[in-house]
């Protein structure tokens, strides 16, 4: 007895040390803003951007942190959910190092191959940081790659040399597996009849075997708004929903402040910093051309679509990987959130905030997917797609330096002398840490702060919710509250210890069995309605479409379930955050236009075309719902 009671005494220790840093509400972060002048200010609140935040704030820097929507909107909330090391980029650079042309330059061509090599090396040492301190919001995932021939042709990657890709795999994934000093569970054959009882659905009959290897896994939302309050920890000053529209400029034209505005208020307010940082993604340059109008292009936009389908299409955990597509492009097929999510496809073009891709890229994967997933007894439908979504990565360069400097494979860091401005863009979401990292480190330097700011220690730091943290939680929460296995095990990946107090805040439902407490916010989901208000009060969430699409994934994996769940997601937001009847109805009407940009089971020809061209299409009223829910049995108060 003395020992249960010593260990409950420990546990309620550790929980209480887990929670005890609390993130001043949204109104007191805004009124903080304009009081006094901080070492450092980072617009954008993407993974790199609030990386750098908690990475200045851990330091002891006084920092601030504003991003135009909510946290990763726009960037690092549409990935494809990996933490992956870079495997595709290990082959292109073998590729790019044989090519006959480089016989005539093979110093160069080495340093090249050398340059990208240290990347990827690189990108295994943070993705074992980010899994190893944070295992409450990542996971290692098995993705086998199915080989039907023992000579690929044409080749992969476009190299005869990769003819041979089938025989050397396996020994390619274990040296891949190395350079994570074997890190992560270790790469393995998979023979025909076992793939056969793990892929039931695969269409592969001429497969020889499979080759498995492991990637790390994420909800890239969830980790980018914990990255976010955990900074906000640390002492940050966090504000989403606050847009820089102006900079402030001394005498000498140095950039010492900007103009913000709450896009949710309306209200303007002047920001001071001594070092002030841009980390837009691939919206970088925007912010660049209100620094300076006349700035040279730095960043250009490659868009990848990703499409949602059910979860039986992605049995048992695995995924799979088709390093040879009709086009050459890698496509992932992973399970994620008990859905399938296949992509991406990789598009040239002007950047936009717009989610829905072009049809004519649904069809392209769909396509690719029947080559694996079309069987006499299952057919891939183009109904099937649940959602889509198009995400934008920077390909970036560096217009501040010298003519002759080398182009970076990597991440850039520019400085602009003129204006005493730094942005950072380009890298991946795995090596988000080592970017905040290089441009907080950048920005002491050039700041004279070298005296305040102590070391980096994000190496170190575990995201919120993570301090105490078990893979027993899930089973806690199990058995302290009565709530079903699937919520609790998305609570506990969601929230992390905080789960305990979203729990807190469910109310009992009417049913005995399975769950005595916590109502669903819609069947066949695990999210519970005491979220919402859990979210509002400690997470910042500000709008129903931001709770639709980051808060809850629903709008990314069933476009027609976020439809149905937002008037009850409007309904409870307005209670936690009083908003009268005409805001709330605003709100509603900006997440129904939202969800519908999403791709889903009905094909669009409008998809893709832009907000102009494509928005109005999507537009949609309440008798629309109305009409919508009476016809799927809804009832909406």
């Amino acid at each position: 007895l003395h020992y249960r009671k010593l260990s409950t005494d420990c546990e309620t220790t550790t929980r209480k040390m887990a929670l005890s840093a609390i993130i001043p509400p949204r109104s007191e972060q805004l009124e903080c803003l304009s009081s006094k002048q901080f070492d450092v200010l980072i617009v954008g609140g993407g993974a790199t951007g609030s990386g750098a935040a908690l990475d200045a704030a851990s330091r002891g820097l006084s920092t601030a942190l504003i991003e135009r929507g909510d946290f990763g909107n726009e960037t690092s909330a549409r990935s494809t959910k990996l933490l992956w090391a870079g495997i595709r980029y290990i082959a292109t650079a073998s590729a790019e190092l044989l090519r006959f042309r480089n016989l005539m330059r093979p110093l160069k061509a080495i340093e090249d191959f050398t340059s990208e090599f240290r990347m990827v090396a690189g990108a295994h040492k943070e993705r074992k940081i980010l899994l190893e301190n944070n295992p409450h919001l990542t996971n290692w995932v098995p993705i086998a790659v199915p080989i039907d021939k023992w000579i690929s042709w044409p080749p992969p990657f476009g190299h005869p040399l990769f003819a041979s890709a089938p025989i050397m795999l396996p020994a390619v994934f274990k040296f891949y597996d190395s350079m994570s000093n074997f890190s992560c569970p270790p790469s393995h054959i998979m023979s025909k009849k076992r793939a056969e009882r793990k892929f039931p659905q695969l269409a592969n009959e001429d497969a020889k075997y499979y080759s498995v290897f492991y990637e790390g896994q994420h909800n890239d939302s969830r980790t980018n708004t914990y990255i976010a309050l955990t900074a906000a920890e640390e002492g940050a000053t966090v504000a989403n929903y606050v847009e820089m529209i102006d900079v402030i400029k001394n005498d000498e034209g140095k950039v010492v402040g900007v103009k913000a505005r709450d896009n949710l208020s309306g209200k303007e307010m002047d920001v001071f910093a001594k070092s002030i940082i841009f980390a837009g993604g691939p919206f970088t340059d925007q912010m660049r051309k209100i620094e300076e109008p006349s700035c040279k292009p730095a960043v250009a936009a490659a868009a990848g679509t990703h499409i949602v389908l059910p979860g039986y299409y992605c049995a048992n955990g695995i995924g799979m990987l088709d390093i040879n597509t009709s086009d050459g492009r890698f496509l992932f097929f992973l399970p994620w959130q008990g859905k399938t999510l296949v992509g991406t496809t990789d598009r040239k073009g002007p950047v936009s905030s717009y989610h829905g891709p072009p049809e004519e890229e649904i069809e392209w994967i769909l396509n690719e997917a029947k080559k694996y997933l079309m069987t006499d007894t299952l057919k891939v439908r183009r109904s099937d797609v649940l959602s889509a979504w198009q995400g934008f990565r920077p390909l970036a360069s560096d217009p501040n330096a010298p003519l002759d400097a080398p182009i970076s494979r990597d991440h850039v860091i520019s400085y602009n002398e003129q204006t005493g401005v730094l942005f950072i863009t380009g890298g991946k979401w795995t090596t988000y840490r080592e970017m905040a990292e290089d441009v907080i480190n950048k920005a002491i330097k050039i700041s004279g702060l070298g005296s305040k700011a102590g070391p980096c220690k994000t190496e170190h730091i575990q995201l919120r919710g993570g301090v105490g943290y078990n893979r027993n939680v899930p089973i806690q929460l199990v058995q302290e509250f009565g709530i079903t296995q699937e919520s609790a095990e998305h609570l506990a990946r969601s929230y992390g210890m905080h789960a305990f107090e979203v729990c807190r805040l469910a109310s009992s439902t009417s049913k005995t069995s399975p769950s005595k407490c916590g109502n669903l916010l819609i069947d066949g989901y695990p999210y519970l309605e005491c979220e919402i208000e859990y979210a509002c009060k400690h997470e910042m969430a500000c709008t129903v479409a931001d709770y639709l699409t980051l808060r809850t994934r629903l709008a990314y994996l069933d476009s027609q379930a976020a439809f149905l769940a937002a008037p009850k997601v409007a309904d409870l937001m307005g209670k936690a955050l009083g908003w009268t009847k005409k805001e709330k109805k605003q709100h509603l009407e900006e997440a129904l236009n939202i969800c519908g940009t999403f791709g889903g089971p009905t094909p669009n020809k409008s998809l893709g075309k832009g907000e102009k061209d494509g928005e109005d299409k999507f537009r949609i009223t309440q008798a629309k719902l109305g009409k919508g829910a009476k016809n799927s049995g809804a009832i909406f108060g």
